[in-house]
């Protein structure tokens, strides 16, 4: 399954809830990426900022990814989400691999 990393930009309110009634998010959120067939891997604060980081497993299906990303901003969260698909290491190396094997001219050569 392709994993994705995605950005949050909290709202205060956001924040003002979290304060408010602490809780575990990463076991309040898995339910949500649980709803479109993936997994919630790692849920991450930064420091010093407004943003969380997520990473999370998903079938190859960018109407649910969409779908989850709609559904996270209307409900007031967070102002900003970005989502990009992310590989691991080896895949990293198998698409190196890969890359080696295919011809491109850019159109700076004639």
């Amino acid at each position: 399954m392709p994993r994705y990393l995605s950005t949050l930009n909290l709202s205060a309110d956001a924040y003002k809830g979290l304060v408010g009634t602490p809780h575990n998010r990463m076991d309040a959120a898995a339910p949500l990426f649980q709803s479109i067939g993936g997994k919630l891997e790692h849920y991450w604060f930064g420091v010093g900022e407004t943003f969380i980081y997520v990473v999370f497993s998903a079938p190859d299906n960018s109407v649910d990814v969409q779908a989850l990303t709609m559904a996270v901003l209307s409900s007031g969260i967070a102002s900003t989400m970005t989502t990009r698909q992310i590989v691991t290491a080896e895949e990293g190396m198998a698409s190196a691999q890969r890359a080696a094997q295919l011809t491109y001219r850019p159109p700076t050569e004639t």
